[in-house]
């Protein structure tokens, strides 16, 4: 493709895209979505080659000492002991490690003369501004960002970050210890910005702009590693995950293991997007313990996850919610029972639960119950059952369905 000028004053504005150029949409974005939900090794010689770009491309000395670690969990942990802070580091984050794995990230992180900052990162630079203000083009990198960023936070970034930041130490902590609670924390989940990298890409692609040293070493590093945390002196790599799986809506799940694993042994267990503690996805648990999550978005997932290996009557049995009204037939699918519970518990608002039986066999000769929330200001089964699928009580008795 012929190089267009860039829009920087050089030769006037920018032409609008063309359909060849905006045609690489598609792919750039796919590409930098696998670049961000990537499992396997990291391509250690690609990354320390963009690590050396990265520093000299900006202008400063490539970093004395590089540390590969397994995690985005060894990673945070590795940078706030790089920044001194050691004594913070807390017992909440050594313990979601391997206890061989926290011995190696001491050993392997310098602790000697501790850095104070971190390099702050930008791929896109200054001069690209007026691009990014024309709205010919700001949809088009506008689009690409947003939908690289949702997908790869989605699938991993969202949960991982989320678990590094969790187990931070707090003020109690630094109260403890005034003297290394004053070094600043650089040790916070440090996103490898997939969204705006793609924008780069897009644009070199397009012709519009070539990237100079910094940008590709940035580029680099982002399709060869995970995350990372580049300082004055040193920088510290991280491995990419060994699993990753996902449900059909690309949300980080797993019903019976892991749904992230790295190669340090780091791992974090999710149902549909929720992150749940390993003991809820991974063992036989009583209902009781699952509702006492504190965590609300956790509860219901974990009760979601246990009706589906017991079945909701189980559950509900288990539970000691109270019912509410009486068990009535189900008009809608004759010989079945329709029922419903209070559920406040479960969810922190005054919802019910309905539940329902299939009206047709499963492949065993089973018939699937289902659970499905109602308004708590409805106390009859058959006005609930109705409610759910938008007909009144009345027009509900008066058909006959199967489900």
């Amino acid at each position: 493709m012929a190089d267009q000028r860039p829009p920087h004053g050089q030769g006037g504005p920018l032409p609008a895209p063309t359909a060849e150029q905006q045609a690489l949409l598609p792919s750039v974005r796919e590409e930098w979505v696998g670049y961000g939900l990537a499992v396997g090794p990291a391509d250690r010689p690609a990354a320390e080659a963009g690590v050396q770009d990265v520093y000299l491309g900006a202008g400063r000395q490539p970093p004395e000492h590089v540390v590969w670690l397994g995690s985005p969990m060894a990673g945070g942990i590795g940078a706030d002991i790089r920044a001194g802070r050691l004594p913070l580091v807390t017992r909440r984050a050594w313990q979601t490690l391997p206890e061989p794995t926290g011995e190696a990230i001491v050993q392997q992180v310098p602790q000697d003369a501790p850095e104070t900052d971190l390099i702050m990162l930008d791929p896109l630079p200054p001069e690209l501004g007026d691009l990014e203000r024309d709205p010919r083009w700001a949809a088009l990198l506008g689009r690409l960002d947003r939908e690289v960023t949702a997908a790869v936070e989605t699938g991993l970034a969202k949960a991982v970050g989320a678990a590094v930041d969790q187990v931070a130490a707090t003020w109690q902590d630094a109260q403890r210890l005034p003297e290394v609670a004053a070094l600043p924390r650089l040790g916070a989940f440090r996103p490898r910005m997939p969204g705006r990298l793609a924008q780069l890409d897009f644009l070199a692609r397009c012709g519009v702009w070539e990237p100079d040293r910094h940008s590709r070493g940035l580029l680099r590093v982002g399709r060869a590693a995970g995350e990372w945390w580049p300082m004055r002196n040193s920088v510290i790599l991280t491995e990419r995950p060994t699993e990753l799986h996902h449900d059909a809506e690309g949300r980080l799940h797993h019903p019976s293991g892991p749904a992230v694993r790295y190669p340090d042994g780091w791992c974090l267990w999710a149902w549909h997007g929720v992150t749940m503690p390993r003991e809820i996805v991974e063992d036989d648990v009583s209902i009781r313990r699952a509702v006492s999550l504190r965590n609300s978005e956790q509860r219901r997932c974990a009760v979601e996850l246990l009706a589906g290996r017991a079945g909701w009557r189980q559950v509900v049995g288990q539970a000691g919610w109270p019912q509410v009204g009486r068990e009535l037939p189900d008009p809608g699918n004759p010989g079945q029972a329709l029922s419903l519970w209070c559920v406040e518990e479960l969810y922190d608002d005054h919802l019910h639960l309905l539940l329902m039986t299939n009206g047709t066999l499963e492949r065993d000769g089973t018939r699937r119950e289902f659970g499905e929330l109602v308004p708590g200001w409805i106390r009859d089964p058959v006005q609930a059952a109705a409610w759910q699928i938008g007909l009144t009580p009345g027009r509900y008795r008066e058909t006959a369905r199967r489900t």
